[in-house]
Order: structure tokens, then sequence, then C-alpha cells
């Protein structure tokens, strides 16, 4: 089957090298918006761009099931100016900053998927429906803002794992985020620090006090940015933080969620401050079956081709929460990133190749 689909290597990698050369930080998607606009009506489809800025295209094919191909334009964090580095098969950054294969690698390899159907059109496939969202690593907001009513896939396909080839996540947690800010009274460090009251370490105290990390197999929970403080002679009368907990069920969400409000609140009574919570759900969990049409479908198509098959329940969040909950059950499969949302990100030249053929051929199965 490899040497029928015939994937061109050069194209696919010349394709990732291009995408993670445009930068895309979340909210910064225009440019490759742009890029990936003119590839997709290049390619034969009905392209359109929502408010948002998601891309959505649409490929004719056999049969009455359509399917959804989606991965996000996005990267992580602040970086730019990626420089990527090819050594002994395997694509990095220059170390400097993240490489950006979560998710540009998720996006070249069904860009090559639907160049090959294009170019062999011997091939047959599905219907298929493509969505490049914006904002996914910032709470999901593109996948959020996008009208899934306009949608026509009866399941689909998210490119967005690491691993191994045959890595299939079928489960994700729920998440809550919470921002807080602790009040407490200033006063002259060196002069009468007993008449103030210190938001940093009323803050400190919660933080210590709360179950933190991981809680159990699956439940997590993080406080990841903090700030306050004006000067070491001042003691601080405000603190802001931002934190999250994840479960893959809402009970013990719910119950991660009230301890870590409760640590906050404590403290706060303990050292004569006051806090203010704002707790947000971000999106929900799911979990699709093995007897569902996309899990059925992917464990097919990796096993014909001598992949092992992996499944798995995610600790994080991908645009598959959304489209499952908006009724597209959909399962994410790995493009072969690794160590993602760091400097030392990397992925093979292989895996995306594999990737790529597993697409492919699970999409010549569904027709």
């Amino acid at each position: 089957m490899s040497t029928k689909i015939q994937i061109n290597e050069n194209r696919l990698l010349s394709s990732f090298l291009e995408l993670v050369q445009i930068d895309s930080p979340s909210g910064q998607e225009q440019k490759v918006g742009k890029h990936l606009f003119q590839l997709l009506s290049d390619l034969g489809g009905q392209v359109q761009q929502d408010d948002a800025g998601n891309l959505i295209a649409r490929f004719p094919g056999r049969g009455e099931e359509t399917i959804l191909l989606s991965a996000h334009m996005d990267t992580v964090g602040k970086d730019t100016g990626i420089k990527p580095v090819v050594r002994d098969g395997v694509v990095y950054s220059d170390g400097t900053t993240i490489l950006g294969a979560d998710d540009k690698s998720g996006v070249a390899v069904v860009l090559e998927a639907l160049t090959l159907f294009q170019e062999q059109p011997q091939l047959p496939h599905p219907p298929i429906e493509v969505v490049f969202s914006v904002e996914e690593e910032v709470g999901l907001l593109g996948a959020k803002k996008l009208d899934a009513t306009q949608l026509h896939s009866s399941w689909g396909l998210i490119f967005d794992a690491g691993g191994p080839i045959g890595t299939l996540v079928y489960a994700a947690p729920s998440q809550n985020k919470l921002d807080v800010v602790v009040h407490g009274r200033k006063a002259h460090a060196g002069g009468s620090p007993e008449k103030g009251v210190n938001a940093i370490v009323v803050a400190a105290e919660a933080i210590c006090a709360m179950p933190i990390g991981r809680i159990d197999e699956e439940t997590t929970s993080n406080i990841g940015v903090i700030s306050g403080g004006e000067a070491t002679n001042i003691v601080p009368d405000r603190v802001t933080l931002r934190g999250e907990a994840r479960s893959r069920d809402r009970a013990k969400l719910d119950a991660q969620t009230a301890a870590m409000v409760q640590a906050f609140e404590n403290a706060a009574a303990n050292r004569g401050g006051s806090v203010d919570i704002d707790v947000s759900f971000t999106y929900p969990s799911y979990v699709v079956t093995p007897d569902q049409r996309p899990y059925v479908a992917a464990q097919q198509a990796i096993e014909s081709l001598g992949f092992e098959f992996v499944p798995q329940m995610a600790g994080g969040g991908t645009d598959g929460n959304i489209y499952n909950n908006a009724g597209i059950p959909c399962v994410v499969l790995s493009t072969g990133q690794m160590n993602a949302h760091t400097r030392e990100e990397y992925i093979a030249i292989q895996d995306m190749i594999d990737s790529t053929e597993v697409t492919v051929k699970l999409l010549m199965q569904s027709v």
C-alpha cells in the first residue's frame, strides 16, 4: 500500500519547514491563515474563513459520510523567529525557541494527504472537511467560536498528539481556570511591617495548603502565573494568580476546584486579607468508545500498516473536546511531535511520513 500511496517526503518536509517559519503565536495567526487559505484553494477546496480566523475547507469525495480532518494553526507561548534545524532525519529548533511541531506537523500531514489525493485521483476517499483552527493553545478559543452547525462531518480526526505513530487519544479531561486576586494591606516594610498584610505571604500559604500537581490518574492542578509587589520596602497589598484544574471526572474537577478556592479563602482569613476568585469552565471532557466509528477506523488503518495501536487517555484538551461535545465524535492521532511546549521540541521526518500514510489509508478504507 505504501508504494501505491507514494508519499512525497521532500514535499512534506518542505511544507513543514515553511509552516514553522511563519510566526503564529495564539492570536497572531493572520499570516499563516492567509498562506493556508491559498494552499487549500489551490488543492481544489471550497475554502472559507470565519470571523474568528478559523479556516474551513471542503473537498468532494465518494460516499455519503464526510470526515473531518483538523489541526490548529497557532503555536504555544510568544516565540517567534523559529529557525528549524534538520539533523539525522529529525527536525529541531535552533534551541532558542520552540519548534512548533505542535501543531504545524498536523497541518503539514493534512496538506500532504490532500495533495496525494489530488495528484493520484485513482486513490478513493470520502468527502473531506478540513478545519485549521486558531487560538487552540489558549483554551480552544477558535474551536469554541466556530459555528459547529455549519460542519457536515459525521466524525473526525484531530492531528494534535505526540508519541509513537499508532497513538490514539480517545478521552480527555474537562478544565476549570482560576483567576485570583489576593488583597492585603500596604505598610512600610522597615518602619511598620506589623501594620501590613502581606498579599504574597497569603498567596504562598494558600498554594502550600492546596492539593496541587498530580491528584490522581484522572485529575491534575496547577498554579502557573503569579504577579505582585512594588518594592522591597513596601508590604505588598495585591497579588494576582492564574491556575487551573483538570479531570476526566466532572465530580473530581469540581472537588479539586473547590479545594483550591478554599485554600485561598482560608489563607486570606488567617492573615487578615481578602480574596476575589473567578472560576471559569474552559472546556468539557469526552470519551470515544472502541465501538465508535473514528476509533474503529483509526485502529484498522494503524494495524493494517503494521504499527502498534496505542490507545490513550490524555491529560490535556484539544479541539477534539469541542467537536465531540458538538456531536462530531473525534479521536486524536499522533504526528510524532515530542517535547511539545519546550525548546527541546522535535519531530522525526519518518513519523510525519508514517502519520500521513495512516491518514491516507484510513480515508481510503472509509469509502
